[in-house]
């Protein structure tokens, strides 16, 4: 038997009304996470609220459960227990969470190496492939059923933190759930195309504004960094958020030569949110941690004050560091 969730079965059994929540600027695996615990908790006849701080994504809107989830938690609670699934930092759930003064038992459910085990009860799995992995676990575990509502919403949070299957994270244990996730209702090339092939004009406007921006720097024979600039201008002249340029540092990351991509987004007076992502020869969670952020080996992010260029050149040297020191593979 899987004794992993135990005590958090144990919550389950003794609670009602129930919390769900996710970090800010949620992308696919903390929605689909998010989403099919809440309709799961639903199914069993409890009381679940799903909470954002954020609005989802409209790539997303398209998800079971999705107009159910709440933006406020204003006049709501006291809660017998919280589930807070794919995030490594308390903070990251968004301001009410944060101020919530009746979340009861906190589960904290993960699998960033980064998590700092913030809740009563951690369930935290780096070797994981998707917070949505470890929420069918603990589905089957507590034997409650997955509809095809929630093997959508989880086959959602596998196949877009896998990278469609083409990251790392793509283990025998991740393709073996999602194939049963499909047995169960998921269909792949629905998911794919509402997913990937259904982006709004305004995003490939932006994204011609973004790519003027590239910057490839040599590391004398110790691989390539690549960065990517997006501002608050651009957003405005494409009229876009800032949920469209989701997934934009990956064109640096796949320049040929290029160990480590950077994407370098304004969103605020002398504020960036920086994402980074690796092709594996460096950890760009460490790089992170050192700025204050997290995430996984190959992807990560962390947000910093100032000027873009003393940031870019900051986290520049931080990576460079990082090749010279061996890292690279």
């Amino acid at each position: 038997m899987d004794r992993r969730f135990d005590k958090a079965i144990e919550v389950l059994k003794r609670g009602k009304r129930f919390l769900v929540v996710s970090h800010v600027g949620p992308e696919g695996d903390a929605i689909g996470s998010l989403l099919g615990l809440t309709l799961a908790l639903r199914g069993l006849g409890k009381d679940a609220t799903a909470y954002l701080e954020d609005r989802i994504p409209d790539l997303f809107k398209f998800l079971p459960g999705a107009r159910t989830v709440v933006h406020t938690l204003e006049g709501l609670g006291p809660f017998d227990a919280t589930f807070a699934v794919d995030c490594g930092q308390k903070d990251r759930l968004g301001r009410d969470f944060v101020n919530l003064k009746d979340p009861g038992c906190v589960v904290n459910i993960d699998h960033h190496a980064t998590n700092d085990c913030f809740g009563d009860i951690n369930i935290v799995e780096p070797g994981a492939s998707a917070a949505g992995e470890l929420v069918y676990d603990f589905c089957k575990a507590a034997s409650l059923e997955i509809t095809r509502d929630i093997a959508v919403n989880l086959y959602v949070a596998i196949h877009t933190d896998t990278g469609s299957f083409r990251y790392s994270s793509a283990t025998p244990e991740a393709f073996i759930k999602a194939g049963e996730l499909v047995r169960l209702g998921a269909e792949p090339w629905d998911v794919s195309r509402r997913v990937y092939e259904n982006y709004p004009a305004k995003r490939y406007r932006l994204l011609a504004m973004v790519l003027s921006t590239l910057d490839v720097i040599e590391m004398k024979g110790d691989g390539r960094i690549a960065t990517l600039s997006v501002t608050l201008d651009m957003f405005r002249k494409a009229g876009a958020e800032k949920d469209v340029a989701d997934g934009f540092v990956n064109y640096a990351r796949g320049i040929e030569g290029v160990e480590v991509g950077a994407l370098f987004r304004e969103c605020g007076a002398l504020e960036y949110k920086v994402s980074l992502r690796s092709k594996g020869g460096v950890d760009v969670a460490e790089v992170s941690r050192t700025f204050g952020g997290g995430g996984h080996r190959n992807a990560a992010g962390f947000t910093m004050k100032g000027g873009l260029e003393e940031i870019k050149a900051r986290v520049i040297d931080a990576v460079r560091g990082r090749l010279t020191n061996g890292q690279k593979v």
